[in-house]
C-alpha cells in the first residue's frame, strides 16, 4: 500500500516532536544560592556542569538555575579570589554551595594608597619591604630599616653629629623652598613624622617612587611617598619577643689644642 505524501508529512512531525520531548525530559532544573566563608552572596560566579557546556552565573544574590543534561553528575563552581568547588548532584533540585576564600589570590594583591590593585595590574614604580627584610642590629630610626633596600632611595646623615637626623631622597630635590623628603604615611595618616612610631612596631614599608603612583597624594607627593604599615594583633597564642642591644659611643681621635694653662 502507498502512503500519500499528507500522511508522510504527519508522521515526520510526529517523530520530530516524539524527539524534541525525549530531549526535554532527558534535562533537569537545579537551582540554588552561592555564597562565601562569611554567608555573603556571591555574585557573578561561574556554574558549569562538568564535561559539557551547559552552565550559568549567579545573580546579584548569588542565586542561579542550571539545566543538567541527563548523566552529568557534577557541578563546577568558580569565582575570583575563591576556591574552584565541585558539587555532586546526585538527584538534587536545590543546591546551596559556600566557597571558601583562596589565600593565594588574595597575596597578589600590592596596596597603592587609598586603593588595592593585583600584581599584574600594576604598571608604577612601587618598592615593597617587609619586617624579615629590614636591616637588623641596633636601629633607632625608621631610615635605618630601609638603607641599601630600595634603589633609588638615597638615606644618609651628613654631618658627624651621632645624634643628628637622617636625610631621606627619592626623587632627587623638590621646587625651592618646598619639602624635599617623601611623603610619609602611617596607618592612613598623611604627613605623619618618622620619629612617632617604633622601628619595632613596623610590619612593611611600601615606596611609591615615580608621580603616577604618588599622583592620589596631588603635590605632597612630588618628593615620593613612604606608605608605613604597623603590626596588628592576632587572634591564637600570644608570642613576646624581645631585643636587647647595649651600645657606647666615643670619639675616634681629639684634635690637639691648647690646654688652659
Amino acid at each position: 500500500m502507498r502512503i500519500k505524501p499528507y500522511y508522510l508529512k504527519c508522521l515526520s512531525a510526529f517523530a520530530m516532536m516524539l524527539l524534541f520531548v525525549g530531549s526535554v525530559m532527558a534535562q533537569s532544573t537545579v537551582s540554588g544560592t552561592v555564597t562565601g566563608e562569611d554567608g555573603s552572596p556571591v555574585g557573578g560566579a561561574t556554574v558549569l556542569v562538568k564535561g559539557t557546556s551547559a552552565g550559568a552565573y549567579t545573580d546579584q544574590e548569588g542565586k542561579f538555575s542550571v539545566s543538567v543534561p541527563d548523566g552529568a553528575t557534577t557541578l563546577v563552581v568558580s569565582f575570583y579570589g575563591f576556591e574552584t568547588g565541585e558539587i555532586e548532584i546526585g538527584g538534587q533540585s536545590n543546591i546551596d554551595v559556600q566557597l571558601a576564600s583562596s589565600i593565594t589570590t588574595l597575596d597578589e594583591v600590592v596596596v597603592t594608597g587609598y586603593g588595592t590593585q593585583r600584581a599584574k595590574e600594576v604598571t608604577s614604580a612601587i618598592a615593597s619591604v617587609k619586617a624579615e627584610d629590614f636591616n637588623g642590629g641596633n636601629v633607632n630610626d625608621v631610615a635605618q630599616l630601609l638603607q641599601g633596600k630600595v634603589a633609588g632611595l638615597t638615606i644618609a646623615r651628613p654631618g658627624g653629629d651621632p645624634n643628628g637626623q637622617f636625610n631621606i631622597r627619592l626623587r632627587g630635590l623638590s621646587t625651592v623652598g618646598a619639602n624635599s623628603g617623601p611623603l610619609v604615611v602611617i596607618d592612613g595618616v598623611i604627613g605623619a613624622d618618622l620619629n612617632s612610631v617604633d622601628p619595632n612596631d613596623i610590619e612593611s614599608v611600601d615606596v611609591l617612587k615615580d608621580g603616577s603612583a604618588a599622583a592620589i597624594y596631588g603635590t605632597r607627593g612630588s618628593s615620593g611617598v613612604l606608605l608605613i604599615t604597623t603590626k596588628t594583633g592576632t587572634a591564637g597564642r600570644t608570642t613576646i619577643n624581645y631585643n636587647g642591644y647595649i651600645t657606647a659611643e666615643e670619639a675616634g681621635k681629639f684634635v690637639d689644642v691648647m690646654t688652659a694653662d
